[in-house]
């Protein structure tokens, strides 16, 4: 009877998140990929063209990548088409261009 009550205390902590779970099943990933069939607002951006501040293409939205902690845009991956490299870049980095429906990169050089 003892050790059932042990074993029901223990299990409570792990489904409490306590020192018994196992970290590599508590922690969520830090970030999550939404692809344009996942929401309206990647739908939008989805094959959007990414330019430098000079006009020179980079390369085109294929996802976006946000943080789930903070349920934040993140990062905008982009495939170029020299070797279709998958590039991220920050949110933060990047305006649109609203005229031309472009977004652009933005740098300090």
């Amino acid at each position: 009877m003892e050790t059932d009550r042990k074993r029901a205390r223990g299990m409570l902590r792990i489904l409490k998140g306590g020192s018994d779970a196992n970290p590599a099943r508590s922690c969520k990933p830090r970030f999550s990929s939404l692809f344009a069939r996942d929401a309206s607002a990647t739908e939008m951006l989805q094959g959007c063209p990414v330019v430098t501040a000079a006009g020179e293409w980079i390369g085109a939205v294929r996802s976006i990548l946000i943080d789930t902690r903070s349920r934040r845009l993140r990062y905008v991956m982009l495939l170029s088409r020299p070797g279709n490299a998958l590039i991220a870049i920050p949110w933060h980095a990047l305006y649109f261009d609203s005229a031309l429906s472009r977004l652009v990169y933005f740098t300090c050089v």
